[in-house]
């Protein structure tokens, strides 16, 4: 690696002075680093500071502190999509930038020895329908969520596979995640957990009045259109919680796997499942010593 960048979310403890020792280190290591320019300018690195275009084109890999919300917007940013992110967690959960700041020295050292292991991770594209018209086209890590304001009534939405029809849903909203977005959103509304690597997405509907309505796992080639039957005012499309817009009855949301992917750099002994153990508090192995009963 002779170029890396890095980005940090200024808002997060630690953060300029996790910036500072990290550019310091690398640069001790003959590394070039380029500071966004809003990190530059707060860490007084003028010399060192580069739009995020700037970092696109020019870096072998990317450094991002913060959490899930700083990864997924710089992403967003990123033309060059293919770029290798290395993600190093400054917030709570943490399923993306999996480096806990305790490992964070060793993973740049097998960084810049090229042990990481880049993981691709599935995105999802998208598009709202209007009148015959495809405008907002967008793109997703996590999930496209149509969701109702502060409003009681439900929304009435009608979905539809590859155009066979599947069901209506008289529910607070639907949610479309890839198997990365299964433990955002989708989690917390009792969908199920997709393994990462699974070439899948689900559409989870949100307080739906049938309970029969279930979550459902779709095939990678699919693809699958919502319409808008009835709304509230107050109805939106949101994409992983940080871009949205205003939904109207009539609208069509059509969502499909990504064309590009997510590109994770993860440490060789990597463990979704230890993740898991470790974020959601799951417990570990149960060891029982069995003892006769005293007489």
């Amino acid at each position: 690696m002779k170029t890396m960048g890095i980005i940090a979310n200024l808002d997060k403890r630690n953060a300029r002075r996790q910036a500072k020792k990290i550019g310091a280190w690398l640069k001790d290591r003959g590394v070039d680093v380029r500071f966004e320019k809003e990190l530059a300018a707060v860490l007084h690195r003028e010399d060192a500071a580069f739009s995020l275009e700037e970092i696109d084109r020019a870096t072998d890999a990317l450094v991002i502190l913060g959490g899930d919300g700083t990864m997924i917007r710089a992403y967003r940013q990123l033309n060059r999509k293919k770029i290798p992110l290395l993600g190093i967690n400054l917030g709570g959960l943490g399923f993306l930038t999996e480096v806990r700041l305790n490992d964070a020295d060793r993973a740049l050292e097998d960084l810049l020895r090229d042990k990481l292991i880049v993981q691709k991770r599935n995105t999802l594209d998208g598009f709202c329908r209007r009148k015959g018209k495809d405008t907002k086209t967008f793109t997703a890590i996590n999930d496209i969520v149509i969701g109702k304001g502060g409003l009681a009534r439900v929304i009435h939405m009608e979905a539809f596979v590859d155009d066979d029809y599947l069901t209506s849903y008289m529910a607070d909203g639907i949610i479309v995640a890839t198997p990365t977005g299964s433990t955002a959103y989708s989690l917390s509304a009792q969908g199920p957990i997709i393994s990462p690597e699974t070439d899948a997405f689900l559409l989870n509907p949100i307080c739906p009045h049938t309970l029969t309505n279930r979550p459902i796992i779709f095939g990678g080639r699919r693809i699958i259109r919502i319409k808008i039957m009835t709304t509230p005012d107050g109805t939106y499309l949101t994409v992983d919680g940080q871009i949205g817009f205003p939904l109207q009855s009539g609208d069509e949301v059509v969502v499909q796997k990504g064309r590009r992917q997510l590109h994770l750099l993860t440490a060789p002994g990597f463990s979704y499942y230890g993740i898991l153990r470790s974020k959601l508090n799951w417990g570990g192995r149960s060891h029982y010593r069995l003892t006769k009963k005293k007489k």
